[in-house]
């Protein structure tokens, strides 16, 4: 009888599980919308703020909340022999242009007289031919020639050193330029700046970071899906975006990315363990019709999966 009964309690347990699962399958066949928990985002990444050198800020030309433009100027800092360094280095390559020109000049000069004296010891070697000149005065021509071609070839050599060191010159004048724009902290992105701590007089360093920039157009909601319901969501699919707790409709969008990998839930999920049951599948909305939305604000999803 003991048998009996217990083979019979075991087969009614089986019998409730089956009709418990069918029920559960039934039931996400008939789910034709499923909920997200999202939060709105740019839908670029945000850049930072901050310096490439160390100085103290010495001019402020924003304030949180304004809109930049890429490469807009945000703060100057004090440069110190910045822009001496700047003109001492102009004037060195001026200098060394006017040395260039005179030694181009002289070259000119040097190919003239070159010209001449290979013309002179022609016409004497021309006249030793017909005995008309001696020996001695061809090869004083010739002598004089290959002088002033070794003159001409020794300020060629120099005017080809002083170019180099133009070139040098001028390299250290993009250097020194390069290192006085660090002085001037520019916009990486347009967008708008927020977290902005820039003061002035204050010292900064390379590895401070002073405010934001963030890009608000066109806005994204990144949401997690339950597992439940992972395999039910996929691109393309409608989203009604509305206010935490309530059914009005703030933006309307599609799925545009669903991760293929399922994660842990998130901060997102504030409430008492709420974040421990179950993992969700995270994915992106692109919202279609929208009105103003708060970056980093909570929100739920409705999307619709049938």
């Amino acid at each position: 009888m003991l048998a009996l009964c217990s083979l019979l309690t075991a087969c009614s347990s089986n019998g409730n599980k089956e009709e418990n699962a069918k029920t559960n399958e039934q039931i996400l066949q008939e789910v034709s919308e499923i909920k997200a928990i999202g939060k709105v985002v740019p839908a670029e990444e945000y850049a930072i703020i901050s310096s490439a050198i160390t100085g103290k800020i010495e001019k402020i030309f924003v304030n949180e909340g304004d809109s930049v433009q890429k490469d807009q100027l945000l703060f100057e800092l004090e440069v110190g022999n910045s822009s001496l360094d700047i003109q001492q280095a102009i004037a060195q390559l001026n200098s060394l242009r006017a040395q260039n020109k005179t030694i181009a000049e002289d070259i000119a000069k040097a190919e003239i007289y070159a010209y001449e004296l290979r013309l002179k010891h022609e016409t004497s070697a021309s006249l030793l031919a017909k005995n008309a000149e001696t020996k001695e005065r061809v090869e004083t021509d010739y002598s004089n020639w290959q002088q002033q071609e070794a003159n001409l070839r020794g300020l060629r050599q120099q005017l080809r050193a002083q170019k180099l060191t133009e070139s040098e010159q001028q390299i250290e004048i993009n250097k020194a330029q390069n290192n006085d724009a660090d002085f001037r902290i520019k916009a990486s992105k347009s967008g708008i700046i927020t977290d902005f701590t820039a003061r002035l007089g204050q010292s900064v360093n390379t590895s401070e970071e002073l405010g934001k920039i963030i890009n608000i157009d066109n806005p994204i909601i990144e949401a997690e899906v339950d597992e439940l319901f992972a395999n039910d969501v996929q691109i393309g699919q409608q989203v009604i975006i509305m206010p935490v707790g309530r059914k009005d409709t703030l933006a309307t969008g599609t799925v545009s990315y669903t991760n293929p990998i399922l994660s842990n839930k998130s901060i997102l999920y504030e409430t008492a363990n709420e974040g421990e049951d179950r993992r969700i599948r995270k994915i992106k909305i692109k919202l279609e019709q929208s009105k103003n939305l708060t970056i980093n604000a909570k929100v739920d999803c409705s999307i619709r999966i049938r």
